[in-house]
């Protein structure tokens, strides 16, 4: 049987492991995280076969899937290169270019990886086998064995340069988040958030949704994408500039960004619900 080791078993790490036992009975599982309370969890709820805190679970892998935060992996490289040897090797982080770079660097012909999903809980408490179904995974390069994977968990393969990817996702997702935390700090710091607090609802929800994602995950996201996501605020920034400017001489052509966006929106559901 292939054997499959997911290095780092958070919330993606351990949702991956969790679709790729249910997708393929046939496949071997096993998983690597620094965390002793993560690898007893995986265990003992059967996420992985085989699991311990080193990477030595690699040596008995056909392939290596990269669960970790963007944070720990330049690290995480330089002790997996004497371990990987020929293995293909992918990741699942939300950038791709000073990734791909770094693992070239310690000599590790990555397949980067960056599947489009995932929630604001993290962790392996929030595994989810079903989370893949449906999502594009971008590829860096179409490497079969990977792309077979990809698959088998639900996801589609798009494949594209890192370079590329990471210029396309800072706009339709990473700057996303920063926009949901500037909206949720703006209210926080007004006198008067306390009492405005108390009648938060849906639109509070949905703005605020992205704040309560991991810190620690966005500030890889933002360090390791800071050009694209700099370029993207100064674009939003000028989009509400123009509202400022409407609103304050209250003129009526406000009306027509309203419905520019909404007709922006329209179209993209619509190409969203197409692809289902």
């Amino acid at each position: 049987m292939p054997t499959v080791a997911v290095v780092g078993l958070g919330l993606m790490g351990a949702s991956f492991a969790l679709a790729l036992k249910k997708a393929r009975p046939d496949v071997v599982v096993v998983g690597s995280d620094k965390n002793p309370l993560v690898v007893r969890k995986a265990l003992e709820r059967e996420i992985v076969s085989s699991a311990n805190t080193d990477l030595s679970v690699v040596e008995m892998a056909d392939l290596v899937m990269i669960g970790a935060p963007i944070s720990a992996m330049r690290e995480l490289f330089a002790h997996l290169a004497a371990r990987a040897g020929g293995r293909p090797v992918s990741d699942m982080a939300s950038t791709k270019a000073a990734v791909v770079e770094w693992a070239a660097a310690e000599g590790i012909d990555l397949v980067g990886g960056h599947p489009m999903c995932g929630k604001e809980t993290s962790g392996i408490d929030a595994a989810d086998a079903s989370m893949f179904e449906g999502a594009p995974w971008v590829l860096t390069r179409n490497d079969p064995r990977v792309t077979e994977l990809v698959e088998a968990v639900g996801a589609h393969p798009v494949v594209m340069d890192p370079v590329t990817h990471d210029r396309l996702v800072a706009g339709v997702s990473h700057v996303a988040f920063l926009l949901s935390i500037g909206y949720v700090l703006a209210l926080a710091r007004r006198q008067d958030w306390a009492e405005a607090s108390r009648l938060a609802a849906g639109g509070f929800r949905d703005m605020s949704r992205l704040a309560g994602g991991d810190p620690d995950l966005y500030l890889g996201v933002a360090r390791t994408n800071r050009q694209n996501l700099l370029e993207l605020l100064d674009a939003v920034t000028k989009e509400l500039g123009r509202l400022y400017r409407h609103l304050e001489a209250d003129d009526p052509r406000l009306v027509e960004l309203f419905e520019e966006a909404r007709s922006v929106r329209e179209r993209w559901a619509r190409q969203d619900q197409d692809k289902a």
